[in-house]
């Protein structure tokens, strides 16, 4: 590089430096996620890459403002923990094994300099890398492998942080403008990544915390609760302010660790506090109305040896320590998906935890870890029942350290079909192996709506039209509704499927749906094919059929 700084050049980075990048590029982010949307090419209502991203990285925010003066290898362990736990969707989960990678560089070092920076980014790019089956150019990973390329390159000519991520930045900015020729769907809609350009904003933003004095002043948003609605929210009260009795002992993961802010944060979670710390074990009674979150807060703090809440109305016991007290059953379910008519088609299948998620909302991996610890099972199977939530699932296991096994549903008729071929006297293995077998049989057809103009695979598509898909791929649209249940009736009987069910969405009754699906039933009904109309009262679909 020709590129000389002419101002105060930052030769290292300490601990605080870096809690300022990634504070910056959680910012950065948040102000940007809706530009990256946009550059999702697929015109269906799912443009959620930008959302994703920021999500993750402002997790890592959130978790480093309540840090000072941490050492270097510290902070960046605390922000690929806390990016790892937040990580929503495949471009979240991609950016906190990019940043996992990064603390592995990290490790031991105090300060860092240009080699250093290099070989931490070299690390995440690799980490990133064997984390994803068949990876194809044109996408994030390009732009960070770029990036990290240069860097190494650069630190070899001079070994100063700022020059090598000024390298690293040059480097990603002309990957990503190669992503539109590299793949094709972006080369036909005329657009850059999405995730790489998160990734540039990313280390664009760090470069900024550096280099600019009038850094951005980072104000943490709520975070989007993606789980299950609470079960506590049902419960009400004039004569007692916080409802539920909460206690639970904790061993510390950090015997060292300080634990002010969790008393500081109990103490405004309710009354009635009463917490004891003896170094080795944390324990807590406290009235509260939320104590799903006193839960999760605490949770970081190490691993729960007891946990009891009770409803002081009621005396109910909670859900949480029904499953606590359960004896330890072999298996357990989680599925992924939103719709009260599908949470209650789960419930009955024997699913033990639902997370509510799917198109547009993936959850984070926090919120499936949190359904895993509510779980007394030997086997715990997570269905995903979405492409972009297969790769946060695949990070549980070794986050909660129980025996995950992740059935790669990409659509929620494939879930409901694994489910069906579970059979409780199998062992694990074989269960396992129908499980994937059952689901590989379902033929899944949506029909959603445009959200924008747009011309796709040499469609022109207008918004509000409405979209055909099969098998995430989009058929045709139109503006009659008519047109795609005749498609779909034609390509489900040349399909020989025989077993038809269909899931209305949440805007539908029963009777517009069965007035509407007409056309399909009668004609699948010719080859005796058997049609079951079902409430999915999901978002974003109208309709979302499953063949077999």
């Amino acid at each position: 590089m020709d590129k000389e700084l002419t101002h105060n050049e930052h030769i290292t980075i300490d601990g605080n430096d870096y809690k300022n990048l990634i504070i910056n590029a959680a910012k950065c982010l948040e102000d940007n996620k809706e530009e990256i949307n946009e550059l999702n090419v697929f015109p269906v209502p799912d443009g959620d890459t930008g959302s994703n991203m920021s999500m993750t990285v402002a997790n890592a925010a959130k978790e480093l403002l309540n840090t000072e003066n941490m050492p270097l290898d510290k902070t960046a362990e605390a922000t690929a923990k806390a990016m790892l736990h937040g990580a929503r969707g495949n471009s979240g989960v991609i950016v906190s094994l990019l940043f996992r990678g990064i603390a592995k560089g990290l490790k031991s070092s105090f300060e860092c300099d240009g080699e250093v920076w290099a070989q931490a980014l070299e690390q995440g790019v690799e980490a990133a890398y064997k984390a994803v089956d068949n990876p194809a150019e044109g996408t994030i990973l390009t732009v960070a492998r770029k990036s990290a390329e240069s860097a190494k390159n650069a630190a070899q000519e001079n070994n100063n942080f700022e020059y090598v991520l000024s390298a690293a930045i040059e480097a990603a900015e002309k990957a990503l403008e190669e992503t539109v020729n590299q793949n094709p769907v972006l080369s036909k809609a005329g657009v850059v990544d999405a995730g790489g350009m998160g990734w540039l904003l990313v280390i664009k933003a760090m470069y900024q915390a550096l280099t600019d004095e009038r850094r951005i002043k980072y104000e943490p948003k709520s975070a989007v609760n993606t789980t299950s609605k609470s079960p506590f929210d049902a419960f009400e009260t004039e004569d007692i302010t916080f409802a539920f009795c909460t206690e639970f002992i904790i061993t510390k993961n950090d015997p060292n660790r300080d634990t002010t802010k969790l008393k500081k944060f109990l103490s405004n979670m309710g009354d009635s506090l009463v917490m004891i710390d003896d170094g080795e074990i944390v324990k807590v009674h406290v009235h509260t109305n939320d104590p799903h979150r006193v839960l999760g807060e605490a949770q970081k703090y190490g691993i729960y040896e007891t946990v009891k809440v009770e409803n002081m109305r009621t005396q109910h016991t909670n859900k949480l320590v029904e499953a606590a007290n359960e004896p330890e059953k072999d298996y357990g379910f989680i599925s992924v998906c939103s719709g009260d008519g599908f949470v209650e088609i789960f419930r009955e299948l024997g699913v033990d935890e639902v997370v509510s998620g799917g198109q547009t909302m993936n959850p984070a991996t926090e919120d499936l870890c949190d359904a895993v610890s509510k779980i007394n099972a030997k086997t715990i199977y997570i269905l995903p029942n979405n492409k972009n939530i297969i790769m946060t699932a695949s990070q549980v296991a070794d986050i909660t350290g129980k025996n995950v096994i992740v059935i790669p549903t990409k659509t929620v008729p494939q879930g409901v079909s694994a489910m069906l071929g579970f059979d409780g006297e199998a062992d694990e293995g074989t269960n396992t192996e129908n499980m994937q077998e059952c689901m590989k049989n379902v033929s899944t057809m949506q029909i959603t709506y445009a959200a924008r103009n747009s011309s796709y695979d040499g469609m022109d598509i207008k918004e509000g039209d409405y979209l055909a898909l099969c098998e995430d791929k989009l058929l045709f649209s139109t503006n009659n509704m008519n047109e795609i249940f005749e498609a779909f009736a034609n390509k489900i009987a040349e399909e020989k499927k025989s077993f038809i069910s269909i899931y209305y969405g949440e805007n539908l009754t029963e009777e517009e749906a069965e007035e509407q699906i007409v056309p399909l039933r009668e004609e699948l009904e010719k080859s005796g094919a058997e049609i079951n109309l079902y409430k999915g009262n999901q978002p974003v679909y109208y309709y979302i059929i499953s063949a077999e």
